[in-house]
Protein backbone atom coordinates (compact mmCIF):
# COMPACT_ATOMS: atom_id res chain seq x y z
CA UNK A 1 0.00 0.00 0.00
CA UNK A 2 1.07 3.24 -0.68
CA UNK A 3 1.79 5.40 2.71
CA UNK A 4 1.19 9.46 3.02
CA UNK A 5 4.81 11.35 3.61
CA UNK A 6 5.83 11.94 6.91
CA UNK A 7 5.24 16.34 7.70
CA UNK A 8 9.40 16.03 7.62
CA UNK A 9 9.51 15.18 4.05
CA UNK A 10 6.90 17.83 3.13
CA UNK A 11 8.92 20.68 5.00
CA UNK A 12 11.86 19.14 2.86
CA UNK A 13 10.57 19.96 -0.11
CA UNK A 14 9.60 23.25 0.51
CA UNK A 15 13.31 23.79 1.73
CA UNK A 16 14.43 22.56 -1.73
CA UNK A 17 12.11 24.51 -3.40
CA UNK A 18 12.28 27.18 -2.01
CA UNK A 19 20.00 48.45 6.20
CA UNK A 20 19.89 51.62 7.82
CA UNK A 21 17.07 54.53 7.89
CA UNK A 22 14.90 54.76 5.07
CA UNK A 23 14.84 51.78 1.91
CA UNK A 24 14.79 53.54 -0.88
CA UNK A 25 14.14 52.32 -4.65
CA UNK A 26 16.46 50.61 -7.20
CA UNK A 27 15.84 50.31 -10.87
CA UNK A 28 14.20 47.50 -12.78
CA UNK A 29 15.88 45.48 -15.13
CA UNK A 30 14.54 46.76 -18.33
CA UNK A 31 12.65 50.27 -17.66
CA UNK A 32 12.36 50.81 -21.37
CA UNK A 33 10.06 47.36 -20.98
CA UNK A 34 6.36 49.16 -22.28
CA UNK A 35 4.26 45.93 -21.57
CA UNK A 36 5.16 47.47 -17.89
CA UNK A 37 4.90 49.68 -15.65
CA UNK A 38 7.68 52.15 -15.04
CA UNK A 39 7.60 52.62 -11.53
CA UNK A 40 11.14 51.72 -9.51
CA UNK A 41 11.11 48.22 -7.54
CA UNK A 42 11.97 48.92 -4.03
CA UNK A 43 14.23 46.30 -2.32
CA UNK A 44 12.95 46.37 1.43
CA UNK A 45 14.94 43.58 3.19
CA UNK A 46 18.93 44.02 4.19
CA UNK A 47 21.40 43.12 1.26
CA UNK A 48 23.50 41.43 3.99
CA UNK A 49 20.39 39.19 4.95
CA UNK A 50 18.69 36.16 3.41
CA UNK A 51 14.74 37.03 3.14
CA UNK A 52 12.02 35.32 1.74
CA UNK A 53 8.14 34.97 1.74
CA UNK A 54 6.83 38.26 2.35
CA UNK A 55 3.39 39.20 2.91
CA UNK A 56 1.37 42.37 2.27
CA UNK A 57 -1.29 44.56 3.63
CA UNK A 58 -2.44 48.30 2.69
CA UNK A 59 -3.94 49.85 5.62
CA UNK A 60 -7.42 52.04 5.49
CA UNK A 61 -4.80 55.51 5.51
CA UNK A 62 -2.75 53.58 2.32
CA UNK A 63 0.02 52.58 4.58
CA UNK A 64 1.58 49.80 3.06
CA UNK A 65 2.54 47.21 4.84
CA UNK A 66 4.58 44.13 4.60
CA UNK A 67 6.34 41.29 6.43
CA UNK A 68 8.98 38.57 5.40
CA UNK A 69 10.64 35.68 6.60
CA UNK A 70 14.65 36.62 7.34
CA UNK A 71 16.97 33.27 7.74
CA UNK A 72 20.01 34.73 8.73
CA UNK A 73 22.54 36.24 7.80
CA UNK A 74 23.46 35.86 3.62
CA UNK A 75 26.62 33.80 3.20
CA UNK A 76 28.55 32.84 -0.10
CA UNK A 77 27.38 30.06 -2.08
CA UNK A 78 30.05 27.21 -0.46
CA UNK A 79 29.98 28.50 2.60
CA UNK A 80 25.62 28.34 2.61
CA UNK A 81 26.08 24.87 1.74
CA UNK A 82 28.28 23.74 3.99
CA UNK A 83 26.02 25.07 6.78
CA UNK A 84 23.01 24.00 5.69
CA UNK A 85 20.63 21.67 8.41
CA UNK A 86 20.87 18.30 8.43
CA UNK A 87 18.13 15.94 9.33
CA UNK A 88 18.10 15.72 12.95
CA UNK A 89 15.20 13.02 13.47
CA UNK A 90 14.58 9.74 12.98
CA UNK A 91 11.40 10.51 10.63
CA UNK A 92 13.75 12.47 8.26
CA UNK A 93 15.96 9.58 6.51
CA UNK A 94 19.60 9.43 5.92
CA UNK A 95 20.16 13.25 5.37
CA UNK A 96 18.27 16.27 3.98
CA UNK A 97 16.77 18.93 5.82
CA UNK A 98 15.17 18.79 9.19
CA UNK A 99 11.78 20.20 9.29
CA UNK A 100 12.69 21.97 12.71
CA UNK A 101 13.25 25.91 11.51
CA UNK A 102 14.74 29.31 13.39
CA UNK A 103 13.77 32.08 11.49
CA UNK A 104 12.84 35.78 12.18
CA UNK A 105 10.13 37.53 11.34
CA UNK A 106 10.18 41.39 10.18
CA UNK A 107 8.15 44.24 8.87
CA UNK A 108 8.47 47.61 7.13
CA UNK A 109 5.67 50.28 6.27
CA UNK A 110 5.65 52.74 3.76
CA UNK A 111 3.51 55.98 4.29
CA UNK A 112 4.48 57.85 0.10
CA UNK A 113 2.70 55.19 -1.39
CA UNK A 114 5.66 52.53 -1.69
CA UNK A 115 8.26 54.91 -2.78
CA UNK A 116 10.27 54.19 0.65
CA UNK A 117 10.20 51.96 3.50
CA UNK A 118 10.94 52.23 6.98
CA UNK A 119 13.87 50.49 8.73
CA UNK A 120 12.80 46.99 8.98
CA UNK A 121 11.64 46.20 12.36
CA UNK A 122 12.07 42.91 14.16
CA UNK A 123 8.75 41.50 15.32
CA UNK A 124 9.65 38.38 16.57
CA UNK A 125 10.88 38.58 20.25
CA UNK A 126 13.75 35.27 20.74
CA UNK A 127 15.86 35.19 17.73
CA UNK A 128 14.99 32.17 15.74
CA UNK A 129 11.10 32.10 17.33
CA UNK A 130 10.12 31.89 14.16
CA UNK A 131 8.50 28.60 12.68
CA UNK A 132 8.35 30.25 9.07
CA UNK A 133 8.96 29.82 5.42
CA UNK A 134 7.23 29.49 1.79
CA UNK A 135 4.43 27.34 2.49
CA UNK A 136 4.11 28.63 5.71
CA UNK A 137 3.80 32.41 5.38
CA UNK A 138 3.30 34.79 8.05
CA UNK A 139 0.44 36.80 7.66
CA UNK A 140 -0.42 40.56 7.60
CA UNK A 141 -3.89 42.59 7.80
CA UNK A 142 -5.15 45.56 8.41
CA UNK A 143 -8.46 46.23 10.10
CA UNK A 144 -10.83 49.32 9.49
CA UNK A 145 -9.47 51.55 12.28
CA UNK A 146 -5.82 50.90 11.38
CA UNK A 147 -4.92 48.09 13.99
CA UNK A 148 -2.20 46.04 12.06
CA UNK A 149 -2.52 42.33 13.01
CA UNK A 150 0.43 39.63 12.35
CA UNK A 151 0.09 36.24 12.30
CA UNK A 152 2.97 33.52 12.08
CA UNK A 153 4.13 30.16 13.66
CA UNK A 154 6.70 30.15 16.34
CA UNK A 155 8.94 27.73 18.16
CA UNK A 156 7.73 27.27 21.84
CA UNK A 157 10.94 25.76 23.14
CA UNK A 158 14.67 26.43 22.73
CA UNK A 159 16.62 25.18 19.66
CA UNK A 160 18.53 22.86 21.77
CA UNK A 161 15.13 20.85 23.18
CA UNK A 162 15.02 17.33 21.45
CA UNK A 163 11.42 17.90 20.09
CA UNK A 164 10.07 21.05 19.21
CA UNK A 165 6.22 22.70 19.65
CA UNK A 166 4.79 24.54 16.78
CA UNK A 167 2.45 27.54 18.37
CA UNK A 168 -0.13 29.60 16.49
CA UNK A 169 0.89 33.33 17.66
CA UNK A 170 -0.63 36.71 17.16
CA UNK A 171 0.10 40.20 17.85
CA UNK A 172 -1.05 43.86 16.88
CA UNK A 173 0.35 47.01 16.30
CA UNK A 174 -1.86 50.01 17.36
CA UNK A 175 0.45 52.87 16.52
CA UNK A 176 1.27 52.19 12.62
CA UNK A 177 3.70 49.63 13.05
CA UNK A 178 6.33 51.85 15.60
CA UNK A 179 5.82 49.13 17.71
CA UNK A 180 4.23 45.31 18.21
CA UNK A 181 2.51 44.32 21.30
CA UNK A 182 4.40 40.89 23.35
CA UNK A 183 3.14 37.99 21.23
CA UNK A 184 0.49 35.77 22.63
CA UNK A 185 -0.11 32.16 21.57
CA UNK A 186 -3.82 31.07 20.08
CA UNK A 187 -3.90 27.63 21.02
CA UNK A 188 -3.53 25.61 24.09
CA UNK A 189 -0.28 23.35 25.16
CA UNK A 190 -2.87 20.42 23.52
CA UNK A 191 -0.10 17.75 22.84
CA UNK A 192 -0.01 15.85 19.56
CA UNK A 193 1.49 13.26 16.82
CA UNK A 194 5.00 13.24 17.71
CA UNK A 195 6.74 12.56 14.66
CA UNK A 196 10.59 12.66 15.97
CA UNK A 197 10.98 16.63 15.87
CA UNK A 198 7.97 17.90 16.43
CA UNK A 199 5.88 16.71 19.89
CA UNK A 200 2.95 18.78 18.36
CA UNK A 201 2.04 21.25 15.50
CA UNK A 202 -0.44 24.42 15.29
CA UNK A 203 0.80 25.50 12.42
CA UNK A 204 -0.07 26.37 8.49
CA UNK A 205 -2.53 29.04 9.53
CA UNK A 206 -4.25 31.77 8.01
CA UNK A 207 -5.70 35.08 9.45
CA UNK A 208 -7.43 38.18 8.25
CA UNK A 209 -9.73 40.87 9.50
CA UNK A 210 -13.56 41.53 9.29
CA UNK A 211 -15.13 44.52 7.83
CA UNK A 212 -16.15 44.86 11.31
CA UNK A 213 -12.92 44.54 12.69
CA UNK A 214 -13.06 41.38 14.08
CA UNK A 215 -9.79 39.11 13.71
CA UNK A 216 -10.18 35.68 12.52
CA UNK A 217 -7.37 33.22 12.87
CA UNK A 218 -6.91 29.60 11.80
CA UNK A 219 -4.76 26.85 11.78
CA UNK A 220 -3.95 23.10 11.31
CA UNK A 221 -3.59 21.40 14.37
CA UNK A 222 -2.32 17.39 15.18
CA UNK A 223 -3.68 16.54 18.69
CA UNK A 224 -5.90 14.47 16.60
CA UNK A 225 -3.58 12.86 14.56
CA UNK A 226 -2.27 9.48 16.09
CA UNK A 227 -0.06 8.40 12.91
CA UNK A 228 1.46 10.57 10.07
CA UNK A 229 -0.75 8.97 7.63
CA UNK A 230 -3.74 11.45 9.41
CA UNK A 231 -5.22 13.94 8.14
CA UNK A 232 -5.23 17.61 10.00
CA UNK A 233 -8.05 19.12 12.19
CA UNK A 234 -8.88 23.04 11.26
CA UNK A 235 -8.70 25.19 14.62
CA UNK A 236 -9.81 28.50 15.12
CA UNK A 237 -9.77 31.42 17.69
CA UNK A 238 -11.77 34.87 17.40
CA UNK A 239 -11.14 38.29 18.62
CA UNK A 240 -14.28 40.43 18.78
CA UNK A 241 -12.60 43.45 19.62
CA UNK A 242 -9.85 44.58 17.32
CA UNK A 243 -7.27 41.82 18.88
CA UNK A 244 -7.63 42.66 22.46
CA UNK A 245 -8.54 39.34 23.45
CA UNK A 246 -8.93 36.45 21.61
CA UNK A 247 -11.89 33.63 22.45
CA UNK A 248 -11.12 30.38 23.58
CA UNK A 249 -10.10 27.96 20.33
CA UNK A 250 -12.12 25.61 19.16
CA UNK A 251 -12.28 23.09 16.27
CA UNK A 252 -14.49 23.82 13.25
CA UNK A 253 -13.11 20.25 11.02
CA UNK A 254 -12.13 17.58 12.45
CA UNK A 255 -9.34 15.40 10.59
CA UNK A 256 -9.97 16.82 7.19
CA UNK A 257 -7.45 18.58 5.96
CA UNK A 258 -4.42 18.23 4.26
CA UNK A 259 -1.82 18.96 7.07
CA UNK A 260 0.17 20.93 5.26
CA UNK A 261 -1.47 22.93 2.65
CA UNK A 262 -1.96 26.06 4.50
CA UNK A 263 -5.18 27.65 5.46
CA UNK A 264 -6.30 31.19 4.16
CA UNK A 265 -9.63 33.48 4.67
CA UNK A 266 -11.15 36.20 2.83
CA UNK A 267 -14.42 38.17 3.60
CA UNK A 268 -17.41 39.54 1.81
CA UNK A 269 -18.85 42.93 2.29
CA UNK A 270 -21.63 41.82 4.72
CA UNK A 271 -18.56 39.83 6.75
CA UNK A 272 -19.35 36.05 5.87
CA UNK A 273 -16.27 34.69 6.48
CA UNK A 274 -14.69 32.58 3.50
CA UNK A 275 -12.26 29.71 4.95
CA UNK A 276 -10.06 27.74 2.35
CA UNK A 277 -8.39 24.41 2.52
CA UNK A 278 -7.30 21.64 0.56
CA UNK A 279 -9.82 18.75 1.61
CA UNK A 280 -9.23 15.46 1.94
CA UNK A 281 -12.15 13.43 0.74
CA UNK A 282 -13.12 10.05 1.87
CA UNK A 283 -12.09 8.78 -1.86
CA UNK A 284 -8.72 9.99 -1.67
CA UNK A 285 -8.71 13.26 -3.04
CA UNK A 286 -7.29 16.64 -2.01
CA UNK A 287 -8.60 19.45 -3.64
CA UNK A 288 -9.00 23.06 -3.09
CA UNK A 289 -12.30 24.13 -0.92
CA UNK A 290 -13.88 26.26 0.84
CA UNK A 291 -16.26 26.44 3.81
CA UNK A 292 -18.34 29.59 4.55
CA UNK A 293 -19.87 31.12 7.65
CA UNK A 294 -22.74 33.65 7.74
CA UNK A 295 -22.62 34.76 11.78
CA UNK A 296 -19.60 35.63 12.35
CA UNK A 297 -17.38 32.31 12.16
CA UNK A 298 -20.01 30.70 14.92
CA UNK A 299 -20.72 27.90 12.26
CA UNK A 300 -19.19 27.20 8.60
CA UNK A 301 -21.38 25.66 5.78
CA UNK A 302 -19.65 22.17 4.35
CA UNK A 303 -16.40 22.38 1.94
CA UNK A 304 -17.01 22.80 -1.42
CA UNK A 305 -14.57 22.11 -3.68
CA UNK A 306 -13.42 24.86 -5.90
CA UNK A 307 -13.23 22.36 -8.83
CA UNK A 308 -15.03 19.28 -10.28
CA UNK A 309 -11.24 17.37 -11.51
CA UNK A 310 -10.15 15.52 -8.43
CA UNK A 311 -6.87 15.83 -7.67
CA UNK A 312 -5.84 11.96 -6.20
CA UNK A 313 -2.42 12.26 -4.80
CA UNK A 314 -1.79 10.39 -1.38
CA UNK A 315 1.08 12.86 -0.36
CA UNK A 316 0.61 16.36 0.42
CA UNK A 317 1.19 18.85 -2.20
CA UNK A 318 2.07 22.26 0.19
CA UNK A 319 -0.20 23.79 -2.68
CA UNK A 320 -2.49 26.40 -0.83
CA UNK A 321 -5.44 28.50 -2.45
CA UNK A 322 -6.15 31.83 -2.28
CA UNK A 323 -9.35 33.90 -1.42
CA UNK A 324 -11.02 37.41 -2.52
CA UNK A 325 -13.38 38.66 -2.63
CA UNK A 326 -15.56 42.17 -3.74
CA UNK A 327 -17.79 44.48 -3.22
CA UNK A 328 -20.44 42.73 -4.69
CA UNK A 329 -19.78 39.49 -2.84
CA UNK A 330 -18.62 37.40 -4.99
CA UNK A 331 -15.90 34.97 -3.80
CA UNK A 332 -12.87 34.46 -6.20
CA UNK A 333 -10.49 31.77 -5.35
CA UNK A 334 -6.56 30.60 -7.11
CA UNK A 335 -5.09 27.51 -6.79
CA UNK A 336 -2.66 24.73 -7.68
CA UNK A 337 -4.06 21.99 -8.97
CA UNK A 338 -2.13 18.87 -10.96
CA UNK A 339 -5.62 17.14 -11.89
CA UNK A 340 -5.87 19.13 -14.84
CA UNK A 341 -4.08 18.81 -18.10
CA UNK A 342 -1.08 20.50 -17.70
CA UNK A 343 -0.98 20.38 -14.11
CA UNK A 344 -0.95 24.59 -13.12
CA UNK A 345 -2.63 27.25 -11.55
CA UNK A 346 -6.32 27.99 -11.93
CA UNK A 347 -9.32 30.75 -11.21
CA UNK A 348 -12.63 30.12 -10.17
CA UNK A 349 -15.65 32.46 -9.12
CA UNK A 350 -18.43 31.84 -7.16
CA UNK A 351 -21.77 34.47 -7.80
CA UNK A 352 -23.55 32.60 -5.21
CA UNK A 353 -21.74 32.65 -1.85
CA UNK A 354 -19.89 29.99 -2.32
CA UNK A 355 -22.28 27.46 -3.00
CA UNK A 356 -20.59 26.54 -6.10
CA UNK A 357 -18.00 27.74 -8.95
CA UNK A 358 -17.45 28.39 -12.36
CA UNK A 359 -15.31 26.52 -14.64
CA UNK A 360 -11.62 27.19 -13.92
CA UNK A 361 -9.69 29.15 -16.05
CA UNK A 362 -5.69 28.03 -16.24
CA UNK A 363 -4.28 31.32 -16.27
CA UNK A 364 -0.36 30.54 -17.69
CA UNK A 365 -1.26 27.42 -19.80
CA UNK A 366 1.74 28.21 -21.92
CA UNK A 367 4.46 27.96 -19.05
CA UNK A 368 6.21 25.56 -16.76
CA UNK A 369 4.32 24.51 -13.61
CA UNK A 370 2.66 28.17 -12.78
CA UNK A 371 2.52 28.18 -8.87
CA UNK A 372 1.44 30.11 -6.23
CA UNK A 373 -1.22 32.06 -7.45
CA UNK A 374 -2.33 35.58 -5.41
CA UNK A 375 -5.15 37.67 -5.64
CA UNK A 376 -6.14 40.84 -4.75
CA UNK A 377 -9.89 42.48 -5.58
CA UNK A 378 -9.83 46.69 -5.98
CA UNK A 379 -12.08 48.76 -4.67
CA UNK A 380 -13.78 49.39 -8.02
CA UNK A 381 -13.70 45.71 -8.34
CA UNK A 382 -10.64 44.87 -10.70
CA UNK A 383 -9.15 41.56 -9.90
CA UNK A 384 -5.82 40.94 -10.42
CA UNK A 385 -3.86 37.44 -10.06
CA UNK A 386 -0.19 36.77 -10.14
CA UNK A 387 2.14 33.90 -9.49
CA UNK A 388 5.25 32.68 -10.52
CA UNK A 389 6.20 29.99 -13.58
CA UNK A 390 8.67 29.36 -15.81
CA UNK A 391 8.22 30.56 -19.36
CA UNK A 392 11.97 31.14 -20.27
CA UNK A 393 15.08 30.28 -18.82
CA UNK A 394 14.00 30.84 -15.07
CA UNK A 395 10.96 31.03 -12.98
CA UNK A 396 9.28 34.90 -12.85
CA UNK A 397 6.57 36.86 -11.50
CA UNK A 398 3.30 37.46 -14.17
CA UNK A 399 0.41 39.11 -13.93
CA UNK A 400 -3.53 39.08 -15.37
CA UNK A 401 -6.16 41.79 -15.16
CA UNK A 402 -9.69 40.75 -15.22
CA UNK A 403 -12.62 43.88 -15.74
CA UNK A 404 -15.60 41.45 -15.83
CA UNK A 405 -15.55 39.67 -12.22
CA UNK A 406 -13.29 37.07 -13.26
CA UNK A 407 -15.24 35.98 -16.34
CA UNK A 408 -12.22 36.52 -18.87
CA UNK A 409 -8.44 38.05 -17.90
CA UNK A 410 -6.33 40.44 -20.36
CA UNK A 411 -3.05 39.24 -21.45
CA UNK A 412 -0.61 37.32 -19.48
CA UNK A 413 2.51 40.06 -18.63
CA UNK A 414 5.93 39.44 -16.93
CA UNK A 415 6.61 41.90 -13.62
CA UNK A 416 9.34 44.17 -14.69
CA UNK A 417 11.72 43.09 -12.29
CA UNK A 418 15.51 42.71 -12.23
CA UNK A 419 17.35 39.87 -14.02
CA UNK A 420 16.91 36.65 -12.43
CA UNK A 421 14.80 34.32 -10.68
CA UNK A 422 11.98 35.47 -8.68
CA UNK A 423 9.14 34.27 -6.99
CA UNK A 424 6.62 33.64 -4.02
CA UNK A 425 4.11 36.77 -4.98
CA UNK A 426 2.28 38.50 -2.74
CA UNK A 427 -0.80 40.87 -3.84
CA UNK A 428 -2.64 43.88 -2.42
CA UNK A 429 -4.97 46.69 -3.66
CA UNK A 430 -6.39 50.01 -2.59
CA UNK A 431 -9.83 50.92 -2.85
CA UNK A 432 -8.87 53.57 -5.01
CA UNK A 433 -7.47 51.64 -7.43
CA UNK A 434 -3.96 50.78 -7.10
CA UNK A 435 -2.10 47.52 -6.61
CA UNK A 436 1.21 46.30 -5.08
CA UNK A 437 2.68 43.53 -5.68
CA UNK A 438 6.20 41.92 -3.33
CA UNK A 439 8.26 39.13 -3.85
CA UNK A 440 11.41 37.61 -3.10
CA UNK A 441 14.52 37.73 -5.40
CA UNK A 442 18.25 36.90 -5.02
CA UNK A 443 17.41 36.98 -0.76
CA UNK A 444 15.63 39.55 -0.92
CA UNK A 445 12.48 40.78 -0.30
CA UNK A 446 11.20 43.41 -3.11
CA UNK A 447 8.18 45.53 -4.26
CA UNK A 448 6.72 47.38 -6.98
CA UNK A 449 3.37 49.56 -7.76
CA UNK A 450 2.07 47.36 -10.87
CA UNK A 451 -1.28 49.93 -11.25
CA UNK A 452 -0.51 51.52 -14.95
CA UNK A 453 0.20 47.43 -15.34
CA UNK A 454 -3.10 47.14 -14.36
CA UNK A 455 -4.87 49.80 -16.14
CA UNK A 456 -3.03 48.71 -19.45
CA UNK A 457 -3.92 45.26 -19.45
CA UNK A 458 -7.92 45.22 -18.41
Amino acid sequence: MKHKFTLSFFIACAFALCVAGTIKPTPAADASDTTNTPSAVVEISPANRVSASPDIAVGPDGGINVIWVDKGEAKPAAEAHAAAPRAAGPQAGGGGHSHKTYNNLYFARSTDGGRTFSQPLRISVKDGELWGFATSRPRIAVGKSGVIHVFYHANRRDPSAARQAVDARYTRSTDGGKTFSTPRALNSDSGGLDDGELSEAHCFGGMGVAPNGDVHAFWIDTRHMSSTKDNGSIYTAVSRNEGKTFERERMLFRATACPCCQLNVAFTPKGEVVLSSRNVTPDGARDSSIAVSKDGGRTYSAFVATTPNKWMIDACPLKPAMLGADKDGRIYAAWFSGAEKPAGSFFAVSEDGGKSFSTPIALHAEASTPDRPQIAVSGDGVVTVAWDAVAGQVRRVYLRVSTNHGKTFGPVVELDAPAGAANYPALAATSDGKAFVAWQQNNRVMIKEVTPLVARNR
